[in-house]
């Protein structure tokens, strides 16, 4: 079990390499107390001003900020070990400034109910993302982006819109093989029929499965 998976099952991560806090109580929420040799690192409630602790955590591989205050990723310049950066609930997140600082490292990006982050530059230079989520995030203009990530697997935009409406740009790139979004009248293509064509492509796809009890989970194999 790794950073790699869909969804991660922390009770499979050592307790030394997972770390833990909810700042709005001042609570620690792992079972280990020690950051900084850490790996995977999720954190409630981080304000802005809070960020620059993240500079002293030198192993950072996955990093989870729930209902974080952050505005943009200026401060990330100074962690450039982040594989994997989920941002769920920062709704005062607004631009994609300063993530281009992560483009060596970062292969995983999920931003989730961020309604007014819009992207201009700095995430096309991402290259080595595989996996791409921008679902209730703000207007996307069109998809032309997508040619600018050459090694994306996975793109989903959960009721995010993409203005144009052209769903082309995904069914011509050589590596997406999987979406998700919602099916909206101006949109070129229907779900099904994106899937459909996608699943052709699937020939060569490698996933590896992991499972629980009646649960299971999956990742790409890179």
């Amino acid at each position: 079990m790794d950073w790699r998976f869909n969804t991660i099952w922390f009770d499979k991560i050592e307790n030394n390499l997972l770390f833990s806090k909810d700042y709005k109580k001042n609570q620690l929420l792992s079972n280990n107390d020690n950051p900084f040799n850490s790996e995977y690192f999720i954190f409630w409630y981080m304000k802005e001003k809070n960020l620059n602790d993240l500079i002293d955590y030198k192993n950072i591989k996955y990093l989870e900020l729930n209902s974080s205050s952050l505005k943009n990723f200026e401060t990330f310049q100074n962690i450039q070990t982040i594989k994997r950066l989920d941002l769920h609930y920062c709704t005062k997140l607004l631009t994609d400034f300063g993530i281009s600082k992560l483009k060596n490292s970062l292969q995983i990006l999920h931003v989730n109910q961020s309604k007014k982050f819009t992207f201009k530059t700095e995430l096309i230079e991402l290259k080595n993302l595989k996996v791409l989520s921008l679902n209730n995030c703000g207007e996307i203009e069109n998809l032309d982006f997508l040619e600018n990530l050459p090694d994306l697997i996975d793109f989903r935009f959960v009721n995010t819109n993409i203005k144009s409406g052209d769903l082309n740009p995904i069914i011509k790139h050589k590596k997406i093989k999987s979406v998700g979004f919602l099916n909206k009248r101006h949109y070129s293509h229907k779900t099904e029929e994106i899937e459909k064509i996608l699943n052709e492509k699937k020939t060569d796809l490698k996933i590896i499965n992991e499972f629980k009890d009646d649960f299971f989970t999956f990742r790409y194999d890179f």
